[in-house]
């Protein structure tokens, strides 16, 4: 008969693998349970963290990283904001694409080719009221950047505000000078540069404006695009009421909301009264809106000459009355001419095309 110590202990020795084994099964993570566990674990982060979001909740804080396990510039954490420039599709307009944006990636990479082709014209007038034309524009062709800037001030002033914001404008593209204010995670590169060359040009006209008493209290609304043709996309910048509208589809719709009185509710004598320019103070902020352009798109850039002259119906008309953008564009001002001319009219119109396939193209040198 065996001993009873030896069947003691090879009972408890069993017993404590049973307890070992059954407390592995139990207390196992489930991406060590499966081999789907490390995805289905990704999955339902997300789910989460979406459902968190769409019902108004907050989602967890992701926990701090070692310093060896520092982020890379493209990890997003999951409880962060919608990136800022990225479009706001209205639901009830099928001709808004939602465009997924990443804000790491270079903005004009070199490809075989450019995904879409822009052409531009601009015009200005002083209109039939007005003594000076206090409006200033700019067309950058090699950098794709449009602008308009409308000044304000006495003594004429409105004219140097506007003057020198499109200058200043010009030359952080021209130098590739974007040095004012921080680069924003939540922008690509092209928004980051197009806030940074308005913000250059606050710096520019607040400064006349303290150096020269005439110049005092003078300043400006800009609006500018900034095309990448590569990427397919174009930024909007805008500071007071000059516009931005893009014509797609025989449809005109408005890309960007007026800095007025009125936009904000007050409604009166007042309601054209700017709640926000360029140059009145040192820091100003700049509203940002990112689009995917077309082919055949049409996006106007004006000064409130022609939007406080004419209606939607009498831009879009005109805007697609001709083809020829510089016909088109003289067409716009004579209507805002028509309806009064109380205030300068400028207009830019950026025409975006298709490239010409390489199929297309002539043989050159054989």
């Amino acid at each position: 008969m065996p001993d009873p110590q030896v069947l003691y202990a090879v009972t408890a020795v069993v017993v404590l693998g049973l307890v070992a084994w059954a407390f592995a099964v139990l207390t196992r993570r489930p991406d060590e349970a499966s081999p789907q566990g490390t995805t289905l674990q990704k999955q339902g982060a997300l789910a989460g963290a979406a459902a968190g979001v769409s019902s108004g909740g907050s989602p967890r804080p992701a926990p701090t990283p070692s310093p060896r396990d520092e982020p890379k510039p493209d990890d997003k954490p999951s409880n962060r904001a919608t990136p800022k420039a990225q479009p706001v599709a209205d639901p009830g307009d099928p001709d808004d694409m939602e465009v997924q944006v990443d804000t790491d990636e270079e903005d004009d990479q070199t490809g075989p080719q450019a995904l879409i082709l822009v052409t531009a014209v601009g015009k200005t007038d002083p209109g039939l009221k007005r003594k000076h034309n206090e409006d200033a524009y700019v067309i950058l062709d090699d950098q794709h950047v449009f602008v308009i800037a409308d000044g304000m001030g006495r003594h004429a002033a409105g004219e140097i505000a506007s003057q020198l914001a499109v200058e200043a404008i010009a030359e952080a593209f021209n130098t590739s000078n974007f040095s004012k204010g921080p680069n924003d995670r939540d922008y690509p590169k092209r928004a980051n540069q197009l806030r940074a060359a308005i913000l250059l040009a606050n710096d520019r006209i607040l400064k006349q404006a303290t150096d020269v008493e005439e110049y005092h209290g003078m300043g400006t609304t800009v609006v500018a695009a900034s095309f990448s043709q590569n990427n397919q996309r174009v930024f909007i910048g805008h500071v007071g009421d000059s516009r931005c509208y893009r014509v797609r589809d025989a449809k005109l719709k408005q890309l960007t909301t007026d800095h007025t009185l009125g936009a904000a509710g007050i409604q009166g004598k007042s309601s054209n009264v700017l709640s926000r320019a360029v140059g009145i103070e040192e820091h100003v902020e700049v509203d940002l809106k990112m689009e995917s352009p077309l082919p055949g798109d049409i996006y106007l850039l004006c000064s409130d000459g022609l939007s406080r002259m004419a209606t939607d119906d009498e831009i879009l008309a005109t805007v697609t009355s001709s083809d020829d953008l510089d016909i088109a564009s003289k067409s716009l001002i004579d209507l805002a001419n028509s309806r009064g001319g109380r205030d300068n009219i400028t207009t830019i119109l950026v025409r975006v095309d298709k490239p010409a396939s390489p199929a297309s193209r002539p043989n050159v040198g054989i």
